[in-house]
């Protein structure tokens, strides 16, 4: 269990909302890098499928359910085996997971980075290296994939399935068009030079509904508000491993006391918002429900909407340690969830076992 010791309550924040259960996440010792359990940050769960990504690697890993409270039966999936990626070493920053229809949407954070100067060997760092920042190409990924059932009702996806192909966003050497559509925003251009986690460009949540694509950006927060982009996606007829925009961006602005979203998940016809700090910080997190989402569509580019979604669930958090940053619907599917499982990076390290490749995810119920 997460130590509520930052004393929420005593910063003026709401108390922590309890916590209904937890589930254990096996990976087993096979997992091959050890620190993957410590960067998951995103989580789709699809009937006995749960599906997770890391911000390290370009991958998805799979878990089935072994017993109750209990999830293993690992299983990886290399997006470069399934998707045309320009550059199938790169880092894809996975940030975002999406089920919808049969398939299983990806994102990466399409995020520039600066590199970290703990990293530098000596304490007094060249100023041009500091400021060169990394390159971002592999990071700008929306793509969806075919989900098919391996004959035990668990899903992988694949890269075929019949008519269906993976397909994604061409990756160019200006990112992707979603990457090109921001950069010529009128709102976030500015922030589209900017490292994230330094206030710059940060895509951390997804949802889908149809060609509905729902991106929360956890960087940048316009005058407090979060931002969160809606584009609508269609598929290529000559080249149907392509996905294309098909307008441009939507933006729309949540008041959210300052937090920007760390993930998406649609909950039948709401929106659900993990919302956390924008930077590395330790700080609150909370969920929040955007009542008929799909419902209220977006309506015009040249214009921001502001929309004040219902704050539901407080999330413990630690210092340091237990940064909440993926979501999945529990004990229901759609709007018959009745729980939220939360997934955190830089877990607690009562929270997981590296060499055993288990980590601990946690259970909030979802108010009616």
């Amino acid at each position: 269990m997460t130590d509520p010791t930052n004393s929420q309550t005593a910063r003026g924040w709401p108390a922590p909302s309890p916590v209904a259960g937890q589930i254990t996440l096996e990976f087993g010792t096979a997992l091959g890098e050890r620190n993957t359990i410590k960067n998951f940050s995103a989580g789709s769960r699809i009937g006995r499928s749960l599906f997770l990504a890391s911000d390290e690697y370009g991958c998805v890993d799979r878990l089935t359910e072994v017993a109750d409270g209990r999830w293993g039966n690992h299983r990886r999936f290399n997006l470069a085996e399934l998707l045309e990626l320009d550059d199938p070493e790169g880092e894809a920053d996975l940030e975002g997971l999406a089920a919808d229809e049969g398939w299983l949407w990806v994102l990466g954070s399409h995020a520039r980075t600066r590199h970290k100067p703990e990293k530098f060997e000596d304490e007094c760092i060249d100023l041009d290296l500091l400021a060169n920042l990394k390159e971002t190409r592999s990071r700008c990924l929306l793509a969806k994939l075919p989900l098919v059932d391996d004959g035990d009702g668990a899903l992988r996806p694949v890269r075929e399935d019949g008519t269906r192909r993976a397909s994604m966003l061409k990756q160019t050497k200006h990112g992707n068009a979603l990457a090109e559509a921001l950069a010529d925003d009128p709102l976030i251009k500015p922030f589209t030079r900017i490292p994230s986690k330094e206030g710059g460009l940060d895509i951390e949540g997804l949802a889908a509904c149809g060609d509905r694509i729902a991106l929360g950006l956890r960087g940048p927060v316009i005058a407090t508000h979060a931002v969160l982009v809606e584009v609508h996606v269609r598929d290529g007829h000559k080249h149907p491993e392509r996905l294309h925009l098909d307008d441009e961006p939507v933006k729309r602005l949540l008041a959210m006391e300052g937090l920007g979203i760390r993930d998406l998940k649609r909950c039948g016809d709401d929106l659900l918002i993990l919302a956390g700090p924008t930077t590395g910080l330790s700080g609150p997190c909370a969920i929040y429900r955007w009542r008929g989402w799909v419902q209220d569509p977006p309506q015009d580019a040249r214009k921001v909407r502001l929309h004040r979604p219902e704050r539901i669930v407080e999330i413990p958090f630690g210092r340091g340690k237990d940064h909440p940053e993926g979501l999945a619907l529990w004990n229901g599917d759609g709007e018959q969830a009745r729980q939220i499982l939360v997934i955190y990076d830089s877990p607690a390290k009562s929270r997981c076992d590296a060499d055993a490749g288990t980590i601990l995810a946690d259970l909030f119920d979802l108010p009616g």
